[in-house]
C-alpha cells in the first residue's frame, strides 16, 4: 500500500492528511502548539489509531507510541551521523540514508515499509510504501517522528 504525505506550507497546529494511492485522504494528522509536541494520526472516521509524544529535556529525542492509553513502544535516537533509532518494546530498525530523505523500517529482519522525501519547489512529500496492513499505524507514526526530527527546518509543519 502506498500512501503520501503532503507537507502544508504554513499551520501552526499541525493538522494535514495522508493520502492513499488514488489520492483520497486515507488519515489525518493532528499536532498541537504545546510542550511537549504530541501527534495524532486519525482515520476518516476520527478514531485515533496512534499518539506520539516527544519527551523533553533529553540529550537525543525520544518519541513514545502509544494506541489509546497503552504505550506500545518508544524511540531514541542514538547518536550517529546516519539517522539510527533503538526501539523499545518491539523489533524494529530503521535503515536510512545520510540526510534522512529515504529509509526503510526493518521488523523482525523483515523491511516492512520505505519511505522517501520528494522535495518540489513549493512543498515537501513523503512517499510511503508499507508492505504489510497490519504495520499502517507503526510506520505513519515512524514517519511522522521522522520528519519531526530531521527535516524541522523545513516549510512543512511538523517540525513547526
Amino acid at each position: 500500500m502506498r500512501f503520501v504525505i503532503n507537507q502544508k506550507l504554513l499551520s501552526i497546529a499541525g493538522k494535514y492528511f495522508i493520502k492513499d494511492e488514488l489520492g483520497n485522504d486515507a488519515f489525518v494528522v493532528k499536532g498541537n502548539f504545546s510542550f511537549p509536541r504530541k501527534y495524532r494520526v486519525y482515520d476518516m472516521q476520527n478514531n485515533e489509531i496512534v499518539r506520539i509524544k516527544k519527551r523533553m529535556f533529553r540529550l537525543l529525542p525520544r518519541f513514545d507510541y502509544y494506541k489509546g492509553d497503552t504505550m506500545v513502544c518508544y524511540a531514541k535516537r542514538k547518536f550517529s551521523f546516519k539517522p539510527k533509532y533503538e526501539f523499545f518494546g518491539i523489533d524494529v530498525q530503521i535503515e536510512g540514508s545520510f540526510f534522512a530523505y529515504n529509509y526503510k523500517v526493518v521488523r523482525d529482519g523483515v523491511v516492512i515499509a520505505s519511505v522517501y522525501k520528494a522535495v518540489t519547489f513549493m512543498r515537501d512529500s513523503y512517499v510511503v510504501d508499507i508492505f504489510d496492513a497490519a504495520n499502517i499505524p507503526l510506520v505513519l507514526a515512524i514517519a511522522v517522528m521522522f520528519d519531526h526530527v530531521h527535516h524541522r527546518g523545513n516549510s512543512g509543519i511538523i517540525g513547526q
